[in-house]
């Protein structure tokens, strides 16, 4: 056996390495429209809201759940893979989750959303007519949940109310169409390969400036979108795609800038504000459409006064988690595309 080990030494035989892994090109992640093609999605949506005022030692919770299906058509396709969409919402039902006083409350609210979109591979709408059938306009129930909460804070609400409802409209995935999950993700206009990201804007936040200590501006609130590579899903080859998202503001910052004024001026001494998301994005390998996405939120807000600044006068911290689902596509007849 020595003399063995001698040999083989002298030959300077040493273990065969492992071949390379196998890196994977890159992909062109652009969506393939066809005529006449109807998708039915399922998107739902819940929110858990845990909120205290001031003088309450325990949180008082309360959840939201929003459920809504929405088809898409393609009516036309144009030059470079841009199709012409029909989407329509029929309804959205909205469920109040149970208290004290009640359990939970169901609401279906009949939307009747009819919209003709131009979308492009990448998931951009470039074009919108609302085909809805217009309504006679309806006085507005007041305001945000904070304002219908009736903070002690009142005199500052309607400045921080609307930042707050950015955050929950964000947890919730609703709102405009160029936000929500509908059409996601967006797609990058290069190839990208594995472990490339890319940004999109999703909208508008007060944060801190770089580089100036105690300022702060509204600046883009951006998801970063990262390629993961080849994966599977349902035992189907797919892509898939993460996107993040990290605010971490101090509107009191933002508003004692904006006046150009002192806490002790303002009464502001600090309202963080906070959320991060993450959400998961399969696509089929072939056509890019996106067959499931995952996402989950997770932020909340204080507001501390400096004259109360022991304790937040109102606080709340929030999680939410949606979910889109391709329900399945059809294939429209010709003689009955629209």
């Amino acid at each position: 056996m020595f003399a063995l080990v001698c040999a083989l030494a002298v030959l300077g035989w040493t273990q065969a390495a492992p071949p390379p892994a196998k890196t994977e090109k890159p992909v062109t992640l652009g969506r393939v429209f066809k005529l006449g093609q109807r998708m039915k999605y399922e998107v739902r949506s819940s929110l858990q809201i845990q909120h205290r005022m001031i003088g309450l030692e325990t949180f008082i919770p309360e959840d939201l759940d929003i459920i809504y299906s929405f088809t898409t058509e393609v009516t036309k396709m144009k030059p470079d893979g841009i199709a012409e969409l029909r989407y329509l919402r029929p309804t959205m039902t909205q469920i109040a989750g149970e208290t004290a006083d009640s359990g939970p409350v169901s609401h279906v609210e009949k939307t009747n959303l009819d919209f003709l979109l131009t979308v492009t591979p990448v998931n951009d709408i470039i074009d919108e007519k609302d085909m809805t059938p217009k309504k006679k306009d309806k006085p507005k129930s007041g305001g945000s949940l904070l304002l219908r909460r009736g903070t002690p804070a009142a005199q500052i609400q309607g400045l921080i109310g609307s930042y707050v409802q950015e955050i929950y409209r964000l947890s919730l995935f609703v709102g405009s169409l160029d936000s929500s999950l509908d059409f996601s993700p967006r797609l990058p206009l290069d190839d990208v390969s594995v472990g490339d990201t890319w940004k999109r804007t999703v909208g508008y936040s007060p944060q801190k400036v770089k580089g100036k200590e105690g300022k702060a501006s509204v600046q883009r609130l951006d998801y970063t979108y990262t390629y993961r590579g080849i994966d599977t899903w349902n035992g189907k080859k797919v892509y898939k795609i993460t996107s993040d998202l990290n605010l971490d503001s101090d509107l009191a910052t933002f508003f004692n800038d904006m006046f150009d004024a002192k806490p002790e001026e303002t009464n502001l001494k600090s309202i963080p504000l906070k959320l991060k998301a993450n959400v998961v994005f399969y696509l089929d390998a072939a056509t890019m459409h996106t067959l499931e996405a995952d996402a989950s939120t997770e932020g909340g807000f204080k507001v501390v006064l400096t004259n109360m600044a022991a304790n937040a006068v109102e606080e709340q911290n929030l999680k939410g988690h949606s979910t889109m689902k391709l329900l399945g596509i059809s294939q429209v007849p010709p003689a009955k595309q629209k």
